[in-house]
């Protein structure tokens, strides 16, 4: 066993190619991981009941909907206090997603509404649109609220129902409000500024909201902050993943070459069993994951532990763990495939395959039942699933990994042996 070890190792510290993806891809995942950004809209929807503002009216609004909200997008052409005050009550209504865009600059509303609404319907999906009409607080202080606004059903969604009575209701209430008004003073003119001081004064009376943050079927609630941090650890496990399973493959690469030598043949001869000649190429992944752990250590000098959203221990041994699956995931379909330029292909494959399935790049938390089944086959998912436990502090995450690690490396193991028995009895048949 140490004999072939070292073989292996000798061979493989040759190889060019290894030493640019040990080095380069802690590098890569260490830069994702300083680089702050907000990726929590991918993954809950904290808009805190607030208006939500487009650029531009071409931008899509399907992408803010991800939770089947009812998506309502508003073309204002009013953009003033009142109009601001009648979206904010639709959307604290909690029925409803308001997306507004600014279209005070256009010289002809009406017919750039017109124009836009049939896009909206075939190349965007919501449910309906309200056009905010230019004249909306002068029609609602003179009693024309019907004249104020307009209302598009752009789908089926009978949610439209509620959306056209709420509106009916907040436009009512600024009808009353400014007739009262206008009543105390006297029969004066109402302004604007009076009827949202009116609105505001109204709504103290109203029982209060209390909004209760309820956990997924998980029963974790991450916070805005650590779903950023969970997404860039995802986008590093991606890197990592590339590159352990590339590291692993010139492995396989040592066995293939001694597959076609004849050399695996005459260690046979040895009476040395094929799981044994397999476990040393699994020791060797092991070797090589401890080396890329170790350039991991030196590049997290550069990361804090805001950074990681854990301590640099508890990243270091999930890299590890991951790195030992992967490495002897991509040693196995190499050897047992054969063929370097086949093995490079399929190795490139279980990346691409793995790190999209397991939510890497987006979450999976709302697709179809038999693609998250197929999700929880990828090891990322797992290591996924265990960093949001470290981030909310259960205990339980390592020894769930520990156990995720060790089902996965005796498949390998196992499977690695029974392949290599059966490629070498069908080169027996052949010859």
């Amino acid at each position: 066993m140490k004999i072939l070890v070292k073989t292996s190792m000798k061979l493989l510290l040759r190889t060019k190619a290894f030493w640019f993806f040990l080095i380069l891809m802690p590098i890569l995942s260490t830069f994702i991981l300083k680089i702050k950004f907000d990726s929590s809209s991918a993954y809950i929807n904290d808009f805190d009941e607030k208006v939500i503002e487009l650029s531009d009216a071409d931008q899509k609004v399907a992408y803010y909907g991800g939770k089947g909200e009812f998506v309502v997008k508003v073309y204002d052409a009013s953009k003033d206090e009142l109009s601001e005050a009648f979206l904010k009550k639709l959307s604290e209504a909690g029925m409803f997603l308001v997306i507004r865009t600014d279209i005070t600059n256009e010289a002809e509303p009406d017919e750039f509404v017109e124009m836009h609404l049939e896009k909206d319907g075939y190349q965007d999906r919501m449910g309906g649109v309200i056009y905010i009409c230019p004249d909306f607080a002068e029609n609602v202080l003179n009693g024309k609220a019907a004249e104020a606004l307009k209302l598009y059903a752009l789908s089926d969604d009978s949610r439209i129902d509620a959306l056209q009575k709420e509106m009916e209701f907040q436009l009512s209430r600024m009808d009353s409000l400014s007739g009262y008004i206008s009543m105390t003073k006297g029969g004066a003119e109402v302004s604007t500024d009076d009827l949202v001081n009116a609105l505001d004064e109204s709504d103290t009376f109203m029982p209060e909201k209390e909004l209760v943050s309820i956990a997924g079927g998980t029963g974790r609630s991450l916070s805005v902050t650590q779903t950023n941090q969970k997404s860039q650890v995802g986008y590093a496990f991606a890197f990592m993943t590339l590159g352990f399973v590339f590291c692993g493959i010139f492995v396989a690469h040592t066995s293939i070459k001694e597959q076609k030598n004849g050399v695996y043949t005459r260690i046979g001869l040895t009476r040395t069993s094929s799981l044994k000649y397999f476990a040393s190429k699994f020791v060797v992944s092991f070797i090589v994951s401890v080396m890329i752990t170790a350039v991991v250590s030196v590049c997290s000098l550069a990361l804090s532990s805001e950074d990681m959203g854990m301590s640099r221990a508890q990243y270091l041994m999930i890299i590890f763990m991951m790195g030992t699956i992967f490495c002897s995931l991509s040693t196995l379909i190499g050897i047992l495939i054969g063929d370097v330029m086949s093995a490079n292909v399929a190795a490139f494959t279980l990346w691409c395959m793995s790190a999209l399935l397991s939510g890497l790049y987006f979450p999976l938390n709302y697709t179809t039942a038999w693609l998250k089944a197929l999700s929880f086959m990828m090891p990322q998912k797992w290591f996924l699933e265990g960093t949001e436990m470290i981030f909310v502090g259960d205990n339980k995450a390592f020894p769930m990994l520990i156990c995720i690690t060790v089902a996965y490396l005796v498949a390998a193991l196992s499977l690695g042996g029974l392949g290599l028995r059966i490629r070498r009895t069908e080169s027996w048949g052949n010859s």
